[in-house]
């Protein structure tokens, strides 16, 4: 990696719900002590399957695990308000939480995931910063992340859905998302899995063939 970086994003956090090891937090542990990065930036708040809403978000814990590795408090950002992966973008670019810088201001970033959630997250970089000078590149880590028949079938429906948008800007998907997108509606968690994993379904389904 050549030259300096304003930031490491990553556009989900881990946490011990899933792979103890934190393997993409650990390489942006290496990656930040090599002197190159200005800033690690998390976002992610809490899984739509989720069966239960745990005490602390993805993003949270996650920083939690880089104040135990020392990186400085004042060089790390989170954003909790996602509930996925294009949110992971949208939020801190059009609803950035106070104090926090806005990720379309970062000139220089790279974004850091795991193989089986990378095919995704380019996409999804792609409609975000399309319109913005941006310089994104990608790191990628071994593993797997949430890439199952569901979350094969919910990529090309949701980006067909994107697509279709009179201007796919950053501000009109992330629109999109709460008014469009089942996890964001009202008593999300309200429900039973089975019930949110019908409806997500459902819905995925209605974009793909509309």
């Amino acid at each position: 990696m050549n030259g300096n970086y304003d930031a490491i994003l990553l556009p989900t956090g881990e946490t011990s719900f899933g792979d103890r090891t934190f393997p993409v937090s650990q390489e942006a542990v290496a990656l930040f002590n090599t002197g190159k990065f200005g800033c690690i930036f998390v976002t992610g708040g809490y899984n739509g399957f989720s069966r239960v809403i745990p005490e602390e978000s993805e993003a949270e814990e996650t920083v939690e695990y880089f104040l135990g590795k020392n990186i400085p408090k004042e060089r790390l950002y989170s954003d909790s308000q996602s509930l996925e992966t294009i949110g992971n973008f949208t939020f801190p670019a059009i609803q950035p939480i106070d104090g926090n810088p806005n990720i379309s201001d970062f000139k220089k970033m790279l974004v850091l995931g795991k193989e089986g959630h990378m095919w995704r997250i380019r996409d999804y970089s792609d409609l975000i910063f399309a319109r913005k000078a941006n310089d994104v590149y990608f790191h990628t880590v071994s593993g797997r992340h949430n890439d199952g028949l569901l979350a094969r079938l919910y990529h090309p429906a949701i980006m067909r859905a994107l697509r279709k948008l009179k201007d796919p800007c950053a501000e009109n998907i992330h629109r999109f998302l709460l008014e469009k997108h089942p996890f964001y509606s009202e008593r999300w968690y309200d429900k039973s899995l089975l019930r949110r994993k019908l409806e997500m379904s459902l819905t995925g389904l209605g974009w793909l063939i509309s």
